[in-house]
């Protein structure tokens, strides 16, 4: 006879599939844009759209209609979410996955920076060490060694969209007290759908069935993760949870370096492990909202 799964094994299988998944939709963003030509807005445009889509069809299967109930949080978080997800889908053909999701991943660090401001919440003093350290590492990752004039603009834009998803972690924080997951993702894609309708309409949708299919699939594998990852919470608290949410720069730097050759010099590498490790530290110490990605 099979032996069941405990809960705590379960719940971390999910989040370990739903790092996968993240990871796995990064690597198809890259290939859209460097070899099927699709630009970074345009991925962006049909992932929101994708995932709006799969929540409205999940609330009429459940019978249970999407609820706005805080309007203004929900903005909030669909405005600076929906530009932080915009900015990593560029920053990775810009500068990498690796990069692009290492910056994004400092979410945690500028949450715990803007919760005084945002919630009220008092900073702890190891937040603030950890956000120091989190600092020096980003300086060895942006920073060459040619010195400050070498760094690069796109470096601090990816940056930018880890602060916007630090800002709207702190809105889902605010928002689990009164809207459902799926009103919360579904204002992200709304907004998102909104910033990058723009740029992304000149390309129109003139696709090959490849392309279709690699574009339907980052919609699938973005939407699926967040699921997973909503799942895996009935499981596990939130500190396992904020632990194994790491596995997804981890997983995107091997796959930078694998498929991409991304360089990766020993001193960045160094700040990657320090920028990670403080992370994990502060998403631990906030209690991140459960069942919540930044992008």
């Amino acid at each position: 006879m099979k032996t069941p799964l405990s809960p705590a094994l379960q719940g971390a299988l999910w989040m370990i599939s739903s790092a996968i998944f993240f990871s796995l939709m990064s690597v198809l963003v890259r290939i859209a844009a460097e070899t099927q030509g699709v630009s970074s807005w345009k991925t962006a445009e049909l992932r929101f759209f994708i995932s709006m889509a799969l929540v409205v069809a999940l609330s009429f299967w459940l019978r249970d209609p999407l609820r706005f109930v805080n309007r203004p949080w929900l903005i909030s978080r669909g405005l600076f979410g929906g530009a932080a997800a915009s900015i990593f889908f560029y920053s990775i053909t810009q500068i990498g996955i690796a990069k692009a999701t290492i910056f994004t991943y400092t979410y945690p660090i500028w949450a715990g920076f803007l919760a005084p401001f945002l919630l009220k919440d008092r900073i702890k003093p190891g937040i603030w060490m950890a956000i120091a350290a989190a600092f020096g590492g980003l300086y060895l990752i942006i920073v060459p060694s040619q010195g400050l004039g070498a760094i690069s603009w796109m470096d601090l834009l990816a940056l930018f969209g880890g602060l916007l998803s630090g800002w709207a972690i702190l809105s889902i924080k605010k928002l689990h007290e009164t809207d459902t997951s799926r009103a919360i993702l579904f204002s992200q894609c709304f907004f998102g759908l909104i910033i990058v309708e723009t740029p992304a309409l000149p390309q129109g949708y003139s696709f090959t069935p490849i392309v279709w299919i690699t574009l339907l699939a980052i919609g699938l594998l973005a939407t699926i993760a967040q699921l997973q990852m909503t799942h895996a919470y009935k499981f596990i608290g939130a500190t396992e949870g904020s632990l194994l949410c790491m596995l997804t720069p981890v997983i995107n730097v091997l796959l930078g370096m694998i498929f991409f050759h991304e360089p990766v010099t020993l001193r960045a590498l160094f700040g990657c492990v320090i920028v990670l490790s403080s992370c994990t530290y502060a998403a631990v110490s906030q209690h991140i909202p459960e069942g919540e990605s930044a992008v």
